[in-house]
């Protein structure tokens, strides 16, 4: 058997935007501990995020 969990991802900055498409569901085994569920809602909700970082130098501050 399997139960079906629902994700979903918060970005408070963003709320109004998102409307009703910030969730995603899947199903796991009913026997799935609360880690295995954690570690694919994770995997879920990083897919639906983009994100880069870089170092800030002299230019970058100047373009602030």
């Amino acid at each position: 058997m399997s139960k079906t969990i629902r994700v979903q991802w918060e970005y408070p900055d963003f709320a109004n935007q998102l409307g009703d498409e910030n969730y995603e569901y899947f199903e796991v085994d009913d026997d799935a501990t609360p880690e295995e569920i954690q570690n694919e809602a994770e995997d879920i909700a990083f897919e639906h995020f983009s994100w880069s970082f870089w170092d800030v130098t002299k230019e970058h501050e100047k373009a602030r």
